[in-house]
Formats: C-alpha cells, sequence, structure tokens
C-alpha cells in the first residue's frame, strides 16, 4: 500500500506541499506574476476537482488494486493536469478527466498485472470495462458486436480480468476442508513407476533362471558383487559383465531407456 494521500484532516497541507513540490521541477503553465497567487491558483483549482478525481477513482475499484493507491493515483494525476492546463484548452474538467483516465489506466498496465497478458487484452479489457460502464453488462456477442471485435477475444480478455490479483492456493474451496490448492492437477509419479514395474516384471519372467538368482542377491538382497563372485566362483568382474548384460535385457525388453 502506497498510503493515503489527502485525508480531511490535512488536505490542504499536503496538497499545498505537492503543488509547490512539483512546481519547482518544470515549467508552470498557469500564467501569474505571483508566485505565491500561482501557487493558490494551483492549489484551489485541484481542490474544486477532487471529487472528480475521487469519482473517476471509484471507477477502477474491485480490480486487485488496493482504494488508497487508487485515490492517490488519482489526485496526483489532477495535479499534473493543474501544472499543465492552459485556458485556450477548454474547460479544465474535461481536460483532467483525460488526464486522470490516463494515469490511471497507466498504473494498472504497469503496476497492477499480478500475470500481465498481451497488450492487446489489457487495451480490450478497458474497453470492455468503458462499455459495462456505459450500457450496463452486455453478454459477450453484444460487446464483441458493441466494440468490433472477435466474441473469442471478449471472452478471453474477460478471462484475463483476474490476472490482477491471484487467488491464494491456502483458500478454502467451494466451502469444503479443501483448498484451492487441492484442487489443481498435479502429476502423480507413483502411476509412472507401477507401469514401468510392471513391464519389468514382465522381462524378468523370461530371463534364465541364473539371470533371476544374480538379480535377486544383487538388488534384493543387496549383496556386494565380490560376495556374489566368491559364491558363484567366478571373478568380481564377471559379474559386472553379467549384471551389466541382463540389465541391458531387461531395459531393452521393458522399453527403458539406456544408461549412458
Amino acid at each position: 500500500m502506497v498510503g493515503t494521500w489527502f485525508s480531511s484532516s490535512r488536505s490542504a497541507r499536503v496538497l499545498r506541499g505537492v503543488v509547490m513540490t512539483t512546481s519547482t521541477r518544470s515549467t508552470d503553465h498557469v500564467e501569474a506574476s505571483d508566485p505565491d497567487h500561482n501557487t493558490t491558483h494551483l492549489t484551489q483549482l485541484v481542490e474544486s476537482h477532487l471529487g472528480l478525481a475521487d469519482h473517476l477513482a471509484r471507477r477502477y475499484r474491485g480490480r486487485g488494486v488496493d482504494r488508497d493507491d487508487l485515490d492517490q493515483v488519482a489526485r496526483l494525476a489532477l495535479v499534473k493536469a493543474a501544472r499543465s492546463y492552459r485556458p485556450e484548452r477548454g474547460a479544465f474538467a474535461p481536460y483532467a478527466s483525460a488526464t486522470v483516465q490516463g494515469e490511471l489506466k497507466k498504473h494498472f498496465r504497469d503496476h497492477a498485472w499480478s500475470v500481465r497478458p498481451p497488450r492487446r487484452l489489457q487495451d480490450l479489457q478497458a474497453a470492455i470495462t468503458a462499455a459495462d460502464d456505459e450500457h450496463g453488462v452486455l453478454d459477450d456477442a453484444a460487446l464483441a458486436e458493441h466494440l468490433g471485435v472477435p466474441s473469442a477475444d471478449v471472452r478471453e480478455a474477460r478471462a484475463a480480468s483476474g490476472c490482477y490479483s491471484a487467488d491464494s492456493l491456502d483458500r478454502p474451496f467451494a466451502g469444503s476442508e479443501l483448498t484451492l490448492g487441492d484442487t489443481l492437477p498435479h502429476d502423480e509419479g507413483g502411476y509412472e513407476h507401477a507401469e514401468e514395474w510392471a513391464s519389468v516384471r514382465t522381462v524378468c519372467r523370461e530371463l534364465s533362471a541364473d539371470d533371476r538368482d544374480l538379480i535377486g542377491m544383487r538388488f534384493f538382497q543387496d549383496r556386494t558383487q565380490q560376495d556374489i563372485a566368491d559364491e558363484l566362483g567366478i571373478s568380481q568382474m564377471q559379474v559386472s559383465r553379467r549384471l551389466r548384460s541382463v540389465l541391458e535385457r531387461i531395459r531393452s525388453g521393458a522399453g527403458l531407456p539406456a544408461v549412458a
């Protein structure tokens, strides 16, 4: 959270500080020969339009961005609009509205996405929001016709609305004792292991009795190659070669990858 600006108890002091600070950083377009008069004019202009900034910020609530952050972005944008405004541009309110909405959209685009979708979906989602505010919530077909885009794009953009804030995997699922994470599919390595073992067991049944005894002593009784060699009356090297040969036949027969 960035924090709450312009609270009722200190709005005038903070606002005046913001105006004075920002005014020293670039050229002030409000015509006034007296700097104090200029600052007072800017402060009055912004204060008289705070309701407009708050109204525009409210339109963006409920999309994963903290309310205080939205209010701050909107009000700082209002200061920006007041500083750059010139009377020949027309009435201040429409000019300020465009500036505030542009800053709010930029904030969402740059900072609000937990998962960032393609830019075309971001822009389309903003258009959908504006259409919903103007006409009420339309179905996908009517909205697509209104915006002049395919219905599939509207569905994709609406699905991307959840990208603003991710759900916690620890959130309870449908009022049960399960969490959202419990319901997600995941790979179960045990099934693959069972399939491989079934294939290996079939191949092992086709081995000679001597080869099965050799496998049993080495891998089930966990005996060393030298111990096996002493019992069979052969060298440890011969045991190693026989084991390698048997294991290669098992892998080949079970369709398992060879060991490099």
